[in-house]
């Protein structure tokens, strides 16, 4: 068996793979570009007929990074896939707190997730910022 080993080439046959699973939902460009990260980034076609995006979404998503908002997640995997240089260049950062040892004794103490500790820590910094969950 080839295994295919330059990143570019993984992530253009990952597209074309991905590409015939948009084809037949009536997307537009930018719908298919944000689809066809979901799909690449879970690794499972099966997405494609069931994810939702809101009217205007998109756009308000484009406005704000490029304006400079930051980006609020709740666990490393989401984290890593951002690419911070590309954020940084507009002004914004990625925020991540389940590593953080209060947030994981808060999340002990209160009998929550890591996860729902750290959301909770980020409060009003989440206002008017970017949510990945």
């Amino acid at each position: 068996m080839e295994f295919i080993k330059q990143p570019m080439e993984i992530e253009t046959r990952s597209m074309e793979i991905i590409a015939p699973y948009l084809d037949r939902l009536n997307l537009d460009e930018k719908a298919v570009k944000v689809y066809s990260r979901i799909i690449h980034a879970a690794g499972d076609v099966e997405y494609a007929p069931i994810i939702r995006i809101g009217e205007g979404a998109i756009e308000k998503a484009m406005a704000a990074l490029r304006s400079g908002s930051d980006i609020y997640t709740d666990v490393e995997m989401v984290r890593t896939g951002i690419n911070k240089r590309k954020l940084a260049s507009f002004g914004g950062e990625v925020h991540c707190l389940i590593a953080d040892a209060e947030v994981a004794e808060q999340a002990k103490a209160e009998g929550i997730t890591r996860s729902m500790a750290a959301m909770r820590r980020f409060g009003k910094k989440l206002d008017g910022s970017i949510v990945a969950i």
